[in-house]
Order: C-alpha cells, then sequence, then structure tokens
C-alpha cells in the first residue's frame, strides 16, 4: 500500500511537472506571436520612411507610435503576470467605500457608453449601512475597468450593462452583466486564461492578457472573479472581495 501511494504521488507530480513544461512552451510561443506582428508593422513602416517611400510626416509616425504604445502595455501585462505568478503582487489596502468606487468607474465609462447608445447603470442592492472592501483602490478599479471596457466591447448598440452592488456574506460583488452575445460554452473554462483567443479574449485593442490579470489581482486581494451567462442573454462577471473586519 505505501508504495502504491508513492508511485500515486510520484506519477501526479510527473504529470504535474510536464504540464507546467507544456504551459510555459506555450506561453513562449504566444509572447513570440503576440510580439512578432507589432514588430513587424514597426519595421514595414520605419523601412517605408527609410526609403521614401512614405514621406516622414506625424500622420506617417502614427501607426509605429501605435505598435510601441501596444508593445508598451504588454510589456507591462507579462510584468504584471510575472509579479502574480510568483505572489508579489505590491498592494496597498485600506478601507475603500465600494459606492464610490463604482461611481468612480461609472463616470469614466459613461460617455463611451452614450456615444455607442449603450445604456450604463450602477445598481445598488445593499443594506442601508454600506460596509466597507478592504483592499487596493487602484487594484480594484484596474479589475473594474477592465471588465467594463469588455462589456461596452461585445455589447451592440441600444444594449444595457448593469454594475450591480450586493453583499455576499464577507464579501462584497461587483457584478458586470451585459446584454452583447455571452460567452461560447466551449470558451468558459478557459476564459481568463492567458492570450485565450475565445470571443471575449479577441479583441484588436487588447493585448489578451486583461482577464488573466483581472483575476490574479481578485486573487491576491482574497477574492474571486468569475464568469458566465445571464439566462435572458449576455455575459456576466462576478468579482467578490473580502469587507473590512
Amino acid at each position: 500500500d505505501e508504495l502504491a501511494l508513492l508511485a500515486r504521488a510520484f506519477n501526479h507530480m510527473a504529470d504535474s511537472l510536464q504540464k507546467a513544461e507544456n504551459n510555459r512552451k506555450a506561453m513562449t510561443a504566444d509572447i513570440a506571436h503576440e510580439l512578432r506582428t507589432p514588430i513587424a508593422v514597426q519595421r514595414a513602416h520605419l523601412e517605408a520612411l527609410q526609403d521614401g517611400i512614405y514621406p516622414l510626416t506625424p500622420e506617417n509616425l502614427q501607426p509605429v507610435l501605435d505598435q510601441t504604445e501596444f508593445l508598451a502595455r504588454l510589456v507591462e501585462d507579462l510584468r504584471m503576470l510575472a509579479l502574480a505568478d510568483a505572489g508579489q503582487i505590491p498592494l496597498e489596502k485600506r478601507e475603500i467605500s465600494p459606492v464610490h468606487l463604482a461611481q468612480k468607474v461609472y463616470e469614466r465609462f459613461r460617455p463611451e457608453a452614450e456615444g455607442k447608445s449603450i445604456q450604463l447603470q450602477i445598481v445598488n442592492e445593499l443594506p442601508g449601512i454600506v460596509p466597507a472592501v478592504w483592499g487596493d483602490e487602484q487594484r480594484i478599479e484596474q479589475i473594474l475597468n477592465n471588465l467594463l471596457s469588455n462589456a461596452l466591447r461585445f455589447t451592440p448598440e441600444a444594449g444595457n450593462i448593469r454594475l450591480r452592488l450586493l453583499q455576499d456574506g464577507n464579501f462584497m460583488a461587483f457584478v458586470v452583466e451585459d446584454t452583447g452575445p455571452g460567452i461560447a460554452p466551449e470558451d468558459l473554462p478557459f476564459i481568463f486564461e492567458r492570450f485565450y483567443r475565445g470571443n471575449r479574449n479577441l479583441s484588436h485593442e487588447g493585448t489578451g492578457l486583461g482577464l488573466a490579470i483581472a483575476r490574479h489581482l481578485a486573487i491576491a486581494h482574497g477574492g474571486s472573479l468569475e464568469a458566465g451567462n445571464r439566462p435572458e442573454g449576455g455575459a456576466v462577471f462576478t468579482l467578490r472581495l473580502p469587507l473590512s473586519c
């Protein structure tokens, strides 16, 4: 019996090591793929400018600047994930008003929503005495910014996005619901994977790392981030964060 337990433990360890190695190779390939396109665009434009095919104007330099900014975001996102893997994300925790935080994020995205004829609203389902959240306000904003940005990207014109606030035991829940196409069932298990090219991660603007970073930040706060679909259609993301003691 002892030898059988040892053998099973050894096999489990070998499987875990193999999976880790496969993940490492896959991520290296993904990073190389993500870097290749913006570098190729930069090189093509710079060579065209150098050869005189394009005149040296601010308009012709803009694509190079855009790709440089994309690379900077990608590198910063990769740095954040590396810190998360090492458990070294710096957090400056304090008591935060969830209502104030939600209003702050709402005001940031309201003009974009109005420009797309999308109704963006906050639904406060909290009790009379609103408890405080214990966390890093800037990092929590980063999570909510990512969720609302995704919702705006996938919600059609004249659609609706709701940011609901409710208490769930010892946790505060920020629920982002939209009336977009929802998340395909085959994508749900992988929606928070790095560089996963499902319908909710596929973006011409993002790095494909936003949802992965958001979940890591939620876990670093002692909370969670989950994804699903509404029965009536559309996606729902639920961020749970611990309440202040």
